[in-house]
């Protein structure tokens, strides 16, 4: 690394520092753009001193026929994310239990995930610890609600109505952060895409969180995307080679936090269907490529199981396809944060719309993923059509 580069490195890590200790009597602006700058400061900082311990541990991700990247390069750069996140959140905010909780189980789950990028770890294992990270999220009572049609209960009675009500919350929770997790971590396939798709929808989880006035939730949000930010200059190379990966460090860490605020908000006072339509419009880009591979990967037979689902690696994913089409890595980061941006937006004005306004804006996203559904499978008859 050359003077100039170090010098860069250090002062941000002197600016970063001073921003992340408290500041007393900021309005809310001034406090969202201090963890903002501070937490990208930091990530931005610390990458040095990631790569180099990346190459030391052997952490480094090797170019086959599966990955685009042409060059050896160190996957462990989410590192240095997860530090930033958790240096400003330390000193910037009041834990209630469910952000000790979501802070905790993220921990834990990018300790796995770092294991498994330096050592390896089986699909099992991984799946086994992220299922005690979701416990941690259960134990603080971070639980999706949604409470049983009053029929359904009387049919079922006091006790069996309580009972299913509690196996579909703690069902669907696990599913929904793990999931979201994972189906973030299919995504990193390209430079830029996964820390640009993460600090898009933190962003908009933050104006979403402006909007209920769950300011708390704001700041939390700004802390994430600004460690996303702060990776890219690392990461988001296209006529060189990038710096560093996040790896799974970095990915399914990042995925794990911003499921968990999805959870931990309150994102409607109208309804319950409006609360969980508007989170799940922002995360609807990795919730279609997760759906669309998934469901693709069994017809063709490639996935048989949920191992086989959780270990399986190929290029057939939105970005992949997309590529196929002929665009550019850069082309298709912007793309696709495009489209996350449009259905963030939309997301947004359903907080206090009614129904049907609600039905027309989900109407709006089924046929954007009806047409890149379209697109993909065009994309994967034109790559057989090649071979």
């Amino acid at each position: 690394m050359n003077i100039d580069r170090l010098n860069a490195r250090l002062a941000a890590f002197v600016v970063g520092a001073l921003l992340t200790l408290p500041w007393y009597g900021l309005g809310l602006v001034l406090q969202s753009m201090k963890l903002l700058i501070a937490s990208f400061l930091l990530t931005y900082a610390f990458m040095p001193a990631v790569i180099w311990l990346a190459n030391r541990l052997g952490a480094v991700d090797i170019p086959d026929a599966r990955r685009v990247h042409q060059q050896p390069t160190p996957r462990i750069g989410g590192l240095a994310v997860f530090l930033s996140v958790n240096i400003t959140l330390l000193l910037n905010f009041n834990f209630s239990v469910e952000l000790k909780a979501i802070c905790i189980s993220g921990v834990l789950v990018a300790a796995l995930s770092m294991w498994d990028d330096v050592k390896g770890l089986s699909a099992p294992v991984k799946l086994a610890g992220q299922l005690i990270a979701v416990g941690i999220l259960f134990q603080s009572g971070l639980v999706l609600e949604f409470g049983l049609d009053d029929r359904l209960v009387a049919l079922l009675g006091p006790a069996g109505g309580t009972a299913l009500d509690m196996f579909l919350e703690y069902t669907v929770t696990a599913l929904w952060v793990i999931g979201i997790a994972n189906a973030f971590n299919f995504l990193d396939g390209i430079n830029g895409l996964a820390a640009a798709l993460a600090a898009a929808v933190c962003l908009l989880m933050g104006l979403l969180a402006a909007s209920t006035d769950q300011l708390y939730m704001l700041l939390l949000c700004m802390a994430v995307a600004g460690s996303s930010l702060g990776f890219m200059p690392d990461n988001a190379r296209y006529v060189r080679a990038a710096r560093a990966f996040l790896g799974d460090t970095g990915s399914i860490y990042l995925g794990w936090m911003m499921a968990g605020v999805a959870v931990m908000g309150e994102w409607s006072d109208v309804s319950s269907f409006n609360a969980y339509a508007a989170p799940l419009l922002i995360f609807s880009v990795m919730i279609f490529d997760m759906i669309y591979t998934t469901v693709a990967r069994i017809h063709r037979g490639d996935v048989t199981s949920l191992r086989t689902w959780v270990s399986y690696v190929g290029r057939d994913h939105l970005h992949h396809r997309l590529m196929h089409l002929g665009l550019s890595q850069k082309q298709t980061v912007v793309a696709i944060v495009g489209i996350a941006v449009a259905s963030g937006l939309a997301a947004l004005a359903m907080i206090h719309a009614g129904p049907l306004t609600i039905t027309l804006l989900l109407g709006q996203a089924v046929v954007l993923y009806l047409l890149l559904s379209a697109l993909m499978v065009l994309a994967a008859k034109h790559l057989e059509a090649g071979e």
